[in-house]
């Protein structure tokens, strides 16, 4: 019998398992998709404090983000890097150029001697000679300060595969589709694979659910199998969809701080492998959330578009290459979406610990507290639980055949089917193309490892060009409607 189960194989039940298991513990994780394949490759890929929690008093929660930035980048200093972000200032805009020099003193002083470049304030002119595109009507000046920009999927398969090195059990495309107790305590649960059929069951003295927005859905399922006739549990959830545009280069290589003229809205431009982010939206949806819960709307896209153009013009009419959406797993409570809290939250409930809430940024810290719960639950809480800042496993260097990237993806970095290696484990969605050539070329790769016959790789070279296809459509369309 396994010490613990993990459900969701995102960031935050990636970072259980390593910690876990490099606590002796016995753990396997289930994700019914792949590593990392929702909100977790969907944010702002940003390793940052949360420099606009300031603006509503969530010191404690920046000044843990900034540790744990520094620690995350010291572990992946491949996947993630300093970066200079603007962020101008404009008449009667929503940053006053006192509050916004107040601020980026205050980011600096809390990230502390593990900060980066320190913040500075330049004049208008200075301004327009690091970002010429920036809109000039109004401009009074910017403020400069530093963050880490990651690669949000490769990292948390790093994650993963850490964990894996110590011991754990990973299991994607591996539906958790039912539970039991077990006589003496624990928990059978019966998983079904989603890719090739079948059904295997696990034991496990605790369950971990980490399924971030459907953490509800889980804690339903859950509690209707092992508490029969019981009140379904009230949802611990208020989700938010997130939306991005991805464009081709739009700055000079600094990321963007902006307020959304439509609004007020604050939004990013973020430099990513040459390509620039462009997001967030922030729409609530349903707990449990329904299916669809990530994919963008129109008027999402259009907002997007719109703010983009007002503040830098000369990329009005430039259209984006992709959209991202995903959905954020904020914890319940009053007032407007937007200023919901970004701390996490966990909850036993007879053995089915759930943690959801928090940043990307901060998984270990989750990590660390989900560990302590189970420890608790294994009658162990006065073990202490030990983290480590060790380098998480490296990917095959720059300038690797492409075969030797795919074959490395496969062998040791759980993937199964081609948009697990496109889209998550390389960066190869942000090619012209956007990844239909490496497509191809992963399916050879992948037909001969797993045995496909012609047919099956044209069902999944077909499965990678309909998820193109959609997503292109929604774009088109939304052009449309502008």
């Amino acid at each position: 019998m396994l010490d613990l189960l993990v459900i969701g194989g995102g960031i935050t039940g990636a970072g259980v398992a390593r910690i876990a298991a490099r606590n002796g513990l016995t753990v396997a994780v289930l994700e019914r998709g792949d590593l990392m394949s929702g909100a977790s490759s969907a944010s702002s890929h940003m390793l940052h404090g949360g420099l606009r929690y300031l603006e509503h008093g969530r010191f404690g929660l920046v000044r843990e983000a900034l540790e744990e930035r520094a620690a995350v980048a010291r572990m992946a200093p491949h996947l993630a890097r300093p970066r200079r972000f603007l962020v101008p200032v404009y008449r009667d805009g929503r940053f006053g150029a006192w509050t916004l020099r107040a601020g980026l003193l205050l980011y600096d002083f809390l990230a502390g001697g593990r900060g980066l470049a320190p913040h500075a304030y330049v004049a208008r002119k200075e301004v327009l000679s690091l970002e010429p595109g920036l809109a000039k009507d109004g401009l009074r000046g910017a403020g400069l300060y530093s963050d880490a920009v990651m690669d949000d999927g490769r990292i948390g398969i790093a994650v993963a595969r850490d964990a894996s090195m110590h011991g754990a059990q990973v299991h994607t495309y591996t539906e958790c589709i039912g539970a039991r107790p077990v006589q003496g305590g624990g928990f059978e649960v019966i998983a079904h694979d989603v890719l090739e059929g079948g059904e295997r069951t696990f034991q496990a003295r605790v369950l971990v659910n980490a399924t971030g927005p459907w953490t509800d859905n889980v804690r339903t399922r859950l509690s209707n199998a092992l508490r029969p006739g019981a009140p379904d549990p009230v949802p611990m959830l208020r989700p938010s969809r997130g939306v991005h545009l991805v464009y081709p280069g739009l700055t000079n290589g600094h990321g963007l701080l902006l307020a959304s003229p439509i609004d007020g809205r604050v939004f990013f431009v973020v430099p990513f492998e040459g390509r620039s982010l462009v997001g967030t939206t922030e729409v609530e949806v349903a707990s449990p959330a329904p299916p669809n819960a990530a994919v963008p709307t129109i008027e999402e896209i259009r907002y997007l578009r719109e703010s983009l153009a007002r503040v830098l013009p000369a990329h009005a009419n430039d259209a984006p290459l992709a959209v991202i959406g995903g959905v954020r797993p904020l914890v319940a409570a009053a007032g407007q979406i937007g200023r919901a809290s970004r701390e996490h939250a966990i909850r036993d409930e007879d053995g089915v610990i759930t943690i959801t809430g928090g940043k990307y940024t901060t998984f270990r810290v989750m990590a660390s507290d989900v560990l302590r719960a189970v420890l608790a639950r294994l009658g162990q809480a006065n073990r202490s639980v030990i983290d480590s800042e060790d380098p998480l496993p490296l990917e095959p260097g720059a300038g690797s055949e492409p075969e030797a990237i795919i074959r490395h993806a496969i062998d040791v970095s759980f993937a199964r089917r081609i948009e697990d290696v496109v889209r998550r484990r390389t960066p190869w969605w942000l090619d012209a193309d956007r990844g239909r050539g490496a497509a191809s070329r992963t399916a050879d790769v992948m037909a001969r490892h797993f045995g496909w016959d012609a047919e099956r790789r044209s069902t999944e070279l077909q499965s990678y060009e309909t998820l193109l296809f959609e997503e292109e459509r929604l774009l088109h369309r939304s052009r449309e409607a502008s």
